[in-house]
């Protein structure tokens, strides 16, 4: 049985971390958002941090597609599925860019461009 101190202790433990969980600012709240599942619109999200978490997070899934669509065995319905699924993460990409930038941080639409462009001439 635990002493009354350590009960204690633990209840203030647990009144701070429900206040630091409730305020939007504080960086557990940011890192218990993380964990939520992606908002569903990019324009949601209020932290960039977060945003560029999600970012990669479809990053990511793009690459898993990529991977599964080399697979020799796929039939064509397969494949046209996965590749409609691959574009539609690489839209939502783009808005989760252009909410990047929105936030302050990088512009990656941009240097996509850039690098689209280097590559067309390579």
């Amino acid at each position: 049985m635990a002493r009354p101190e350590e009960k204690a202790q633990a209840m203030l433990n647990k009144w701070v971390r429900m206040r630091e969980e409730n305020d939007p600012t504080s960086k557990l709240s940011r890192n218990a958002a993380r964990r939520e599942k992606r908002p569903f619109l990019a324009s949601h999200c209020e932290h960039l941090a977060d945003a560029e978490h999600f970012r990669k997070q479809i990053i990511r899934e793009v690459a898993d597609g990529v991977k599964k669509i080399q697979n020799a065995g796929l039939g064509e319905h397969a494949i046209r599925d996965l590749n409609d699924g691959i574009n539609k993460l690489i839209r939502e990409k783009w808005h989760w860019n252009r909410r990047i930038r929105e936030l302050g941080g990088k512009d990656f639409n941009k240097e996509e461009r850039k690098a689209m462009i280097v590559a067309e001439k390579e």
